[in-house]
């Protein structure tokens, strides 16, 4: 698989990102100039002919009292907008007036009837212009004509304006070019627009790039460096929050992955031994005497080196020969059995039982300060006592503590303290912590 740089990637997506925008801006403003082009010249022509029909309407009104023969004078020599051209014609459809030209096109002349001209399209069209029916266009000599009808008031006479489409165009095609070089000016600012962009984006692009590069390569040092002796495992904060967020973790991993290592280093010292020697008591299954001290040795030697807490507790059972006197020796052993699996329920898989010799009992604890401890031993008391309901025989425990000190150079001088507990435990009442 090819490799690629975060930096290239980067300006890879963004170039790419830059000309479909551009692409796409360029291919909306075309359809954005046809769509209003178009709309435009339909527009102007609604107009146009609203802006005729309302100059027409005024014009006929304002001289509805002048006499007929005088009104239609006044309107054959009267400029029409955009070069209009008219033809008057009364409901019978005989032609009062025409333009010369008008009338070179259509054929007629004054007085003739216009339902009997040679064109019949030409007729059709006027039938429809008396019958009052909407006629907005007619070609004439390949040419296109717009066409305005108004029934005189109180008369029969009919006027019809003629509108050579090109006449209007010429205004419209003059708005049209505006656009077409409004167009260009927006083209020409967005291209600048975008190169000034694609500039100012690849400078901020490299800061940008350097800012996420610079803590993540020190996490890649990281992981070079990890393990070795003294080295730190603390990433910097470089105010990006993903990144942040993913050095912490790194570092909350890292941490992790140190404390479980010396976990595992720490279990596979005890399989070690557990393999290579017979380390448990065959009636409970707890650690013995030579197990303690080879494990001891080399765990009091990561104490010392870590300034790790450790906690022992000193068990004995209370007036044990009473009970072996007076249920026997199977019963005897039923209890310490009963004992070490309680114990067992009440402390972690990472701490460790070991039978001293007869009734009496260590348990190891580390990473534990003294006072959580005896809220350990309390809590094997209290369960022995919840085991004694209704049993036909009961035994209690007496429970020494103490925790390893600067100075101490062997499990002995633990065990020492946690005896002169045990010893003053079975002088105040027994069944108790000291």
């Amino acid at each position: 698989m090819k490799k690629i740089t975060l930096e290239r990637l980067l300006y890879r997506k963004y170039l790419k990102t830059s000309f479909i925008s551009v692409f796409f801006i360029g291919l909306f403003l075309i359809s954005f100039y046809f769509i209003v082009n178009k709309n435009i010249v339909n527009k102007s022509k609604d107009l146009i002919l609203s802006n005729l029909e309302t100059f027409i309407s005024l014009m006929i009104d304002n001289q509805s009292k002048i006499k007929t023969e005088q009104f239609l004078e006044y309107l054959s020599n009267k400029n029409y907008p955009y070069n209009g051209k008219i033809i008057i014609l009364d409901n019978m459809g005989k032609i009062k007036f025409t333009n010369t030209k008008l009338g070179n096109l259509l054929g007629i002349k004054k007085d003739d009837d216009i339902f009997k001209n040679n064109t019949y399209k030409i007729s059709y069209y006027f039938k429809d212009i008396l019958a009052e029916k909407i006629v907005e266009k007619i070609v004439l000599d390949n040419e296109n004509y717009l066409i305005f009808s108004k029934k005189l008031s109180n008369s029969s006479f009919y006027l019809v304006c003629f509108i050579d489409e090109k006449e209007i165009l010429k205004e419209i095609n003059i708005l049209v070019e505006y656009c077409r070089n409004l167009e260009f000016i927006l083209i020409f600012g967005i291209v600048i627009f975008y190169l000034i962009s694609f500039f100012y984006i690849s400078f901020n692009a490299k800061n940008f790039v350097y800012k996420i590069n610079q803590p993540l390569s020190k996490i890649v040092d990281l992981t070079k460096t990890f393990g070795k002796k003294d080295a730190s495992i603390e990433l910097e904060s470089c105010g990006i929050f993903e990144i942040d967020r993913l050095s912490c973790n790194f570092t909350k991993m890292l941490k992790e992955l140190d404390n479980r290592t010396k976990e595992l280093i720490l279990e596979e010292t005890k399989r070690a031994y557990q393999e290579s020697l017979a380390n448990t008591d065959a009636l409970t299954g707890a650690y013995n005497r030579r197990y303690l001290y080879n494990f001891s040795e080399q765990y009091l030697k990561i104490i010392k080196r870590e300034n790790k807490e450790l906690s022992l507790l000193l068990l004995d059972l209370d007036d044990f020969k009473k009970i072996n006197d007076t249920f026997g020796h199977e019963i005897g052993d039923i209890v310490i059995k009963e004992l070490v699996k309680i114990s067992k329920n009440c402390i972690r898989d990472n701490d460790l039982i070991i039978r001293l010799g007869g009734d009496e009992f260590v348990i190891l604890l580390p990473n534990t300060y003294v006072e959580d401890a005896r809220k350990v031993a309390m809590k094997i008391i209290d369960k022995i006592n919840e085991y004694n309901k209704n049993k036909e025989f009961n035994f209690t425990i007496s429970v020494g503590v103490s925790h390893y000190q600067k100075g101490d150079i062997s499990i002995d001088n633990l065990i020492s303290r946690a005896d002169d507990s045990l010893y003053e435990a079975k002088r105040v009442g027994k069944n108790c912590v000291i």
